[in-house]
């Protein structure tokens, strides 16, 4: 590694060069400052060259340079851009009175909603309509059966609407620059994009809200690639049908322009525990939960993966063994010795179960 000198060692090195060429100029002219003067300058140009070197790769790139060069090079978009959650409410009153286009409504916590499209209240006494958060991001996400309010009155139609089955869901913030760094090193590792499983996990990750992908090639039969994809930042993490059907819409226009695509939501697999520890407190109990949450997270897939991470074919389920939770607890901090009931063997999953920490039962 080259190192680049200091502003002193670039002074005391012209100077040194001067005094060898010119042993009395120094004492009689201004040879001094103008040695000061390109010791400065020469320093800013390593500092450039330097900064330059840094540009390189999109490791160690400003986010500047990251989004203007290294993005639109590497990846098919700009940083994953932040959506609003929307869903169905139901709105209660009077037959024949509409609710308005862009009514807004408030949750507790002052989260705004518009209505998407105004409706009429039918003959049952109400009426469904879309809504849409005002300001996208998570924040919006919103469970089934919260009431929402009414900004301003409307006449004949109850101030309070409720949010129906399935909630509002959709909700994604604004991807970070961190995140939008690794996907970019990610594709650049994995190299030219031909529709690979890499490739469809990569193009998978574009989409807003996604977190993590699996692609599973010739699942469905030959030509097919299935990508199971994961939400981690939302509420419930396993994608509905709409979520899913909105990456398929971006694979459909990234991917390559042959075979069937289907994206589904991994199967959810419940990894329950019956576990002692010793000694038995609260903070080794808790230590202990964290050290299984990161073991089953670290392993978990729905489709077996080779030593380099990509997708094992022909395509199969993973095993975790036994024994990664064994070692996963006694590594715990403060953990001395532990007593693992259940599971008794290896957790076997089938091809899309997704395993994940379920209860734990201290004995």
């Amino acid at each position: 590694m080259y190192e680049i000198p200091t502003l002193s060692q670039l002074m005391s090195d012209i100077r040194r060069d001067l005094g060898a060429e010119y042993p009395d100029a120094l004492q009689r002219s201004d040879a001094d400052i103008f040695g000061r003067a390109l010791a400065g300058a020469l320093h800013g140009v390593y500092g450039y060259l330097q900064d330059r070197a840094r540009q390189i790769l999109p490791s160690s790139a400003d986010e500047d340079t990251l989004r203007a060069w290294h993005g639109p090079f590497y990846l098919s978009s700009q940083p994953q851009a932040a959506v609003a959650s929307s869903g169905t409410v139901r709105f209660t009153g009077n037959v024949g009175v509409g609710v308005p286009a862009d009514s807004r409504l408030q949750r507790d916590d002052q989260v705004e909603f518009t209505v998407v499209a105004g409706g009429i209240v039918g003959a049952g006494g109400y009426v469904d309509l879309t809504v849409q958060a005002v300001v996208a991001g998570y924040a919006g996400d919103t469970d089934a059966d919260v009431w929402l309010t009414l900004s301003a009155g409307v006449e004949g139609v109850d101030a309070q609407a409720r949010v129906q089955a399935g909630g509002l869901t959709g909700g994604a913030d604004a991807e970070g620059i961190d995140s939008y760094r690794q996907r970019i090193t990610a594709v650049r590792k994995a190299g030219a994009q031909t529709g690979r499983a890499v490739d469809w996990e990569n193009w998978a990750m574009e989409v807003s809200g996604v977190t993590r992908a699996w692609a599973a090639p010739r699942l469905q039969g030959p030509g097919s690639v299935t990508v199971y994809v994961m939400r981690d930042d939302d509420s419930n993490p396993y994608p509905a049908a709409a979520e899913c059907a909105a990456v398929r819409a971006h694979l459909e226009t990234t991917g390559t322009p042959w075979g069937e695509i289907v994206v589904v939501a991994p199967i959810k697999k419940p990894v329950n525990f019956t576990l002692h520890v010793s000694p038995d407190t609260p903070a080794v109990r808790s230590a202990v939960t964290a050290a299984l949450v990161d073991v089953v997270r670290a392993e978990a897939s729905p489709v077996a993966r080779d030593e380099d991470g990509r997708t094992q074919l022909p395509v199969a389920g993973i095993t975790i063994p036994r024994s990664h939770l064994t070692e996963a607890i006694s590594a715990a901090p403060g953990e001395f010795d532990h007593v693992l009931t259940s599971p008794a063997g290896d957790v076997v999953c089938t091809i899309g179960e997704l395993a994940e920490l379920g209860t734990i039962t201290w004995t």
